[in-house]
């Protein structure tokens, strides 16, 4: 992996949350300015091309951490949850009710492999080598318990096509498992297919979108996804340990519980009780009350407060600005670094027209361009076979001419 990206440094300022919003009324107007970059991430040096890795958090986001430890700590708290919850809701055309938090997209993953029975219930679970690495070792799990697991090859153009699902879909299986927009070369999936593909044979799909969200327009009920998982430290612009996991409604009578949670009840702070010194006497010792909808079935305990509020802040830039507009600011990067360095030389890992912002190349020991990358101070993904770019929408020609300079010719 590129070392560079260790330069990469958040940085907090004086700034408030409402004060970078108040430029103008949304950050549509702020995203073309020629001073963005540098009101937003004064502390980003060089040309950061490693989004995909860990996107930065904005100046706004970042003070809305220590506006949330602020009130911590002078005893006004404010708890967002709702708020966070609410907008990735909107963000992907869920229903508030259809949303909850989990700890990782991975460990969504989990829980839905869980709630659905598995490995007990035994099928077959299709997924794809464009898949997150990670959840590879899950299905490698399932299977020596039984489970019958196909993970379909990359195309010659870097594609996934639904005939390949097609081709590979019996009456077992269970469930499609894929990731929206490939962490690899940036594939993005026609996941209104893969769903049609999945219900007729009576099966769900389970879609990872964290190399989407937030850069790419999502509408869960249009593409028919049933489950959908997703952290916030790469596009949604919060950090590690706080994901968001999507249940489709109509599918919560089908699940169990995969886990149990404080969360999951009504009335966890003070349960009807037979054991402490002013209870009145009884049985059982303890006695619970369980929340209906999901959160009754996947609520675990306390998100991490910090970064629900940094996540709450960038989604809502991210809505008021809209998808479409910040992935037709990135394309013009896309195209150029597609165009340049095919010409010169570079084997293409990434579909030709891919609108993502994942662009991949094949290249042997990729890991060679890390002194240089480190001297011009440039951070991207490389990798033994490959190397990845992944512009954002503060990037610019700049940025793009300078890492294709230092790239050179295949």
């Amino acid at each position: 992996m590129d070392s560079t990206r260790r330069r990469f440094v958040t940085g907090l300022a004086t700034m408030t949350s409402a004060s970078i919003l108040s430029c103008s009324n949304s950050l549509n107007f702020s995203i073309h300015s020629l001073d963005f970059k540098s009101k937003n991430y004064p502390a980003l040096s060089g040309a950061y091309l490693d989004n995909a890795a860990r996107h930065p958090m904005t100046i706004a986001a970042g003070t809305a951490v220590g506006d949330y430890v602020s009130g911590l700590n002078s005893g006004d708290e404010v708890d967002v949850s709702s708020s966070v919850r609410a907008q990735f809701a909107t963000l992907i055309n869920a229903n508030d009710s259809e949303i909850t938090y989990a700890p990782s997209t991975t460990l969504g993953e989990n829980l839905i492999t869980s709630a659905l029975g598995m490995p007990t219930s035994g099928g077959h679970i299709i997924t794809d080598a464009l898949h997150f690495i990670g959840s590879f070792y899950l299905y490698e799990q399932l299977k020596r318990q039984g489970m019958d697991i196909t993970i379909l090859p990359v195309q010659e153009d870097g594609t996934i096509s639904p005939y390949q699902y097609e081709q590979a879909i019996t009456e077992e299986t269970v469930l499609i498992a894929v990731s929206h927009i490939s962490w690899i070369n940036g594939f993005e999936h026609d996941l209104k297919s893969l769903s049609d593909i999945a219900h007729a044979a009576d099966a769900f799909l389970y879609v990872d979108l964290i190399q989407s969200a937030g850069n790419t327009p999502i509408d869960v009920k249009a593409m028919g996804i049933d489950f959908a998982s997703c952290g916030t430290y790469k596009w949604l612009m919060g950090d590690f340990g706080l994901a968001f996991l999507y249940v489709n409604n109509l599918h919560l009578d089908r699940l169990q519980r995969p886990w149990y949670g404080y969360l999951q009840t009504t009335n966890f702070v003070a349960p009807e009780t037979h054991m402490y010194p002013l209870d009145p006497p009884g049985n059982p010792q303890y006695s619970s009350s369980r929340k209906a909808g999901i959160e009754g079935i996947f609520n675990g305990s306390f998100p991490p407060r910090m970064i629900e509020a940094a996540a709450n802040v960038s989604l809502q830039m991210i809505l008021e600005t809209g998808v479409e507009v910040l992935q037709s600011q990135r394309q013009p990067l896309i195209d150029a670094l597609q165009t340049t360095l095919r010409e010169r030389g570079f084997r293409p890992y990434t579909p030709s027209d891919s609108k993502s912002p994942i662009v991949s190349f094949i290249r042997k020991n990729s890991e060679s361009f890390n002194e240089r990358l480190a001297q011009a101070n440039i951070s991207i993904s490389t990798y033994s076979d490959r190397f990845r770019i992944s512009p954002s929408f503060y990037n610019d020609m700049n940025d793009i001419d300078r890492v294709i300079e230092v790239l050179g010719k295949a």
